[in-house]
């Protein structure tokens, strides 16, 4: 059946290229990278090609990269090392995370870790100097999101990393900085010298890599154990035998949308202001953040838009949308099937009736304008009389 794919954020559909290049490692480089015959120095070989490549493209060196199964992994190695480091400690998190950093932060609490929930503005944002004035003697973790994954919203992580670096220079006590920044990876740019943290979580599916394979930036001294044992592998912290031909496969999707970023980047945000100023055109169209309407697009990924019809809800249009052949989402797919996708909303103070009816339209590499002007047909076509049956 053919569609049109509007839901890239929650996964981006394979690289043909990159799937026969991980086919290649698979055949050819089946050898245990830990093994000392040829064969396992072979797939070494290839590993530390893949470490090397990734490196280059978040600016960091090889040996702070270690690899996972993805985000959701990266982001609850960093939060439960915690248990072995800071036990009871205190950690701040934006109102606004992942459900892979809000949950682990949640079960941290029950465990005796206080936690301390930032709330963004309306507009999706978090002020550093909140976060700032948060800092005490007992904190030991700051995480922060680069883009949030259901707004857009591009947090100002390196401003908070600030923040952090003088409260630590004027007290004595280190506070470690994590930035979750999957949705961030090969669509804005990025660089973890730059941003200034101590640990960062990437995913290869997201960028048209494979599944289950992830990256967790540490950066050197930050973190010196994980709650993890085993055969020594990714330096001790994340043991077990490496998934070469996936780590091949999303250092291999990092560069080449690295080397498209910037041409992607303006093509992808040219797009979304067409889609943005057709939204605006409909009186019944509620843009998330309705700031976003006239706000710099700097600040917003141009990957991303959250939109709501109030008072039809959001799976309604969702599926009305998918009897025309376009794909959509109601948010984060880690959520968008369970009440708690309404958390976000509810921390930018998003009136109930419009958190309700909220979607979200992503766009990806292969997104072409044409698609889009078929969304807002669609949606001029059915939102009328979904508004006059939701009404009633």
């Amino acid at each position: 059946m053919s569609f049109i794919y509007l839901d890239w954020a929650a996964t981006a559909p394979p690289d043909p290229a990159i799937l026969e290049a991980m086919k290649e490692v698979a055949v050819d480089c089946y050898g245990n990278p830990s093994s000392i015959h040829e064969a396992g120095r072979n797939a070494e070989k290839r590993l530390i090609q893949a470490r090397e490549g990734l490196a280059a493209v978040l600016g960091c060196r090889s040996e702070e990269i270690i690899f996972t199964s993805g985000g959701t992994e990266s982001n609850n190695m960093v939060l439960f090392s915690l248990l072995r480091k800071s036990p009871g400690k205190k950690i701040i998190i934006s109102g606004i995370e992942h459900p892979s950093i809000f949950e682990p932060a949640r079960m941290l609490e029950q465990l005796g870790c206080k936690v301390d929930y930032v709330p963004a503005n309306a507009s999706g944002f978090i002020d550093p100097s909140h976060i700032a004035s948060r800092l005490d003697n007992h904190t030991a973790l700051v995480a922060l999101m680069l883009v949030n994954n259901e707004t857009g919203a591009i947090q100002q992580v390196a401003e908070t990393a600030a923040a952090i670096s003088s409260f630590s220079r004027t007290t004595g006590r280190k506070v470690l900085l994590h930035t979750d920044t999957v949705q961030a990876l090969g669509k804005i740019p990025l660089d973890l010298r730059e941003l200034n943290v101590d640990s960062a979580s990437f995913s290869a599916h997201k960028i048209g890599g494979p599944r289950g394979v992830g990256t967790l930036f540490i950066r050197k001294g930050s973190y010196s154990d994980f709650l993890y044992c085993g055969g020594g592998q990714e330096r001790g912290l994340r043991p077990g035998t490496e998934n070469l031909p996936g780590i091949c496969g999303m250092a291999l999707a990092a560069e080449k949308s690295n080397e498209k970023l910037e041409t992607a980047y303006k093509k992808t945000g040219k797009m979304m202001d067409f889609l943005v100023k057709g939204l605006a055109e409909m009186k019944a169209a509620c843009i998330i953040p309705e700031s976003r309407i006239s706000a710099d697009p700097a600040l917003f990924s141009p990957y991303i838009l959250n939109l709501s019809f109030p008072p039809i809800p959001g799976e309604v249009l969702v599926r009305v949308l998918g009897d025309n052949g376009i794909i959509i989402s109601t948010g984060s797919a880690c959520s968008s099937k369970k009440k708690k996708r309404f958390r976000i909303a509810e921390n930018m103070a998003l009136p109930k009736e419009r958190a309700l009816a909220a979607v979200r339209i992503s766009l990806g590499r292969d997104t072409v304008p044409a698609e889009l002007e078929a969304l807002l047909r669609a949606l001029k076509k059915e939102v009328p009389n979904l508004l006059k049956i939701a009404r009633r």
